[in-house]
């Protein structure tokens, strides 16, 4: 260390003595000062990598003794020796509110005394935060109070039944269901013929996929389409795998392998055959042999694809699946259907008539009405009729122009022909006018003052699918509801 101080006071004294440059030893006082430079910032490096060191032991001992300490505090305070009590500080939850309608959390506990004053908490305690927006107000909205106009109307506008078997319906049901009347004018009109029916599908848009052999359905890559699917003409809806039994596929492998073997020979022959010129009837033999070979080919063609080919099932029409019997890997018969393929936007109706005097009487291309169970009116067109009987009844063919959509194969639908020679006079009202009574009879329903309603029984006679005839039962004149006819049930 003396040495190190006495090079470190030569490297500050010795640039004052070398100041004097005309002395012949500068040079060597040159050198002299930079050695002292240099051993000086290596002494200062040493001196600072020492610091560093020790510093860096001191620390990482200074940490081992503190959890030493730390062990030693926990495991008095285990075995029961330090009984000293430890710093507890008040815990606020800021974060939660109160339920409605009670007090606020109390706050918590002192903290037990201890030696060492606890710090101030460092959470704050926060008011509860105000409810969104969204949330019910703490006061509910008092309920407004009742009209006196709609309690009296509630309380005496209510419909009864008259002693003379009339109903009094008050205006105020009048307006609810929006009771509409109509007064009847009697007229003459053709009566129309009534036709029981049910639709079918277009026979140019219906199609059938039938297997053609017996095999086992396999789905395509797109998979197996369901009821209510969209196909196209030419889709693969499916394959049909052969199925054939160990006997008889070891018999139809004999009977292509002997086949292939002919073929070979006739093959060979038929080439031996044109090589040589001077054959008796050379030209004949060889047609006949080559005949031979052809159909030796066609049988073994029908025989393979029962052993490595399957069939493809194709849609013949574009339309919806209707129905269909396909399931991965079962078994089908040669000619059992599985697919029905309908296009929805074409239909027609097919109707039987027992008298065979209206299906000729009625001439291609006469339109027509028709209705369905749940009241939907079709207008339809005469496609023709067959001279063949069907059950004591001759079918007639009726085209459904613009099909609605959700219409069913299959769902009755009666024919509302107009008769060309039949005139018969009544009182005509919308078929919404009609209603059955209690007995099960027709009957309609007059006004005949601002408040009363009379139900009458009728006899009726179908025109069309909107519009009935009125053979008796009420008079020329007389008010009938034609609309909120739901009301007069209900009053019933």
């Amino acid at each position: 260390m003396a040495g190190l101080a006495f090079l470190l006071a030569a490297g500050v004294a010795l640039p004052g003595l070398a100041a004097d440059t005309s002395s012949p030893a500068a040079p060597a006082a040159s050198a002299l000062d930079t050695a002292s430079q240099t051993v000086g910032a290596a002494a200062q490096s040493l001196y600072q990598g020492g610091s560093w060191a020790f510093w860096s032991v001191a620390d990482k001992a200074a940490s081992f003794y503190s959890g030493v300490g730390q062990a030693l505090y926990e495991t008095s305070y285990m075995i029961g020796i330090n009984k000293t009590p430890l710093e507890r500080a008040d815990f606020v939850d800021s974060l939660a509110d109160p339920p409605k309608g009670t007090a606020p959390n109390p706050p918590a506990a002192k903290t037990l005394p201890s030696p060492v004053p606890p710090p101030p908490p460092t959470v704050a305690t926060a008011a509860p935060p105000q409810p969104p927006p969204s949330e019910e107000p703490a006061e509910t909205t008092a309920l407004k109070p009742i009209e006196p106009g709609l309690l009296a109307n509630l309380l005496y506008d209510r419909s009864a039944r008259n002693p003379d078997g009339s109903y009094f319906v008050p205006k105020s049901l009048q307006r609810m269901f929006e009771l509409r009347t109509q007064r009847l004018t009697e007229t003459e009109v053709r009566a129309g013929i009534k036709l029981n029916g049910r639709i079918i599908p277009d026979p140019q848009a219906h199609g059938q996929v039938e297997a053609g052999l017996l095999g086992r359905i396999e789905p395509p890559e797109t998979g197996m389409p369901v009821l209510g699917d969209a196909v196209r003409k030419g889709q693969v809806l499916g394959y049909v795998v052969p199925v054939v039994g160990v006997v008889d596929r070891s018999q139809v492998r004999r009977e292509v392998a002997r086949l292939t073997h002919e073929i070979r020979q006739t093959a060979e022959s038929i080439e031996m055959m044109k090589q040589f010129s001077f054959v008796p009837f050379r030209e004949g033999k060889i047609i006949q042999m080559e005949i031979r070979l052809d159909g030796l080919r066609q049988e073994r063609a029908a025989l393979l694809p029962m052993l490595k080919t399957q069939e493809f099932l194709r849609s013949p029409i574009d339309g919806v699946i209707a129905s269909t019997t396909a399931v991965a890997g079962r078994v089908a018969q040669p000619g059992e259907m599985v697919f029905d393929i309908v296009n929805p936007k074409l239909l027609w109706v097919e109707a039987t008539v027992p008298d065979p005097m209206i299906a000729s009487e009625a001439a291609p291309g006469t339109t027509a009405t028709a209705r369905t169970p749940e009241g939907q009116t079709l207008n339809v067109t005469y496609v023709g009729s067959g001279p063949a009987v069907r059950q004591q009844s001759t079918p007639m063919l009726f085209r459904i122009d613009n099909p609605p959509k959700g219409l069913r194969v299959g769902r009755p639908a009666a024919i509302l022909l107009r008769g060309e020679h039949r005139a018969q006079r009544g009182l005509p009202v919308p078929r919404a006018a009609i209603t059955v009574g209690a007995d099960g009879l027709q009957q309609v329903w007059e006004q005949t003052d601002a408040e009363t309603f009379v139900p009458h029984a009728v006899q009726t006679q179908d025109i069309d699918a909107q519009t009935v005839l009125i053979l008796n039962g009420v008079k020329e004149g007389a008010r009938i509801v034609v609309r909120g006819i739901s009301l007069m049930a209900q009053v019933q």
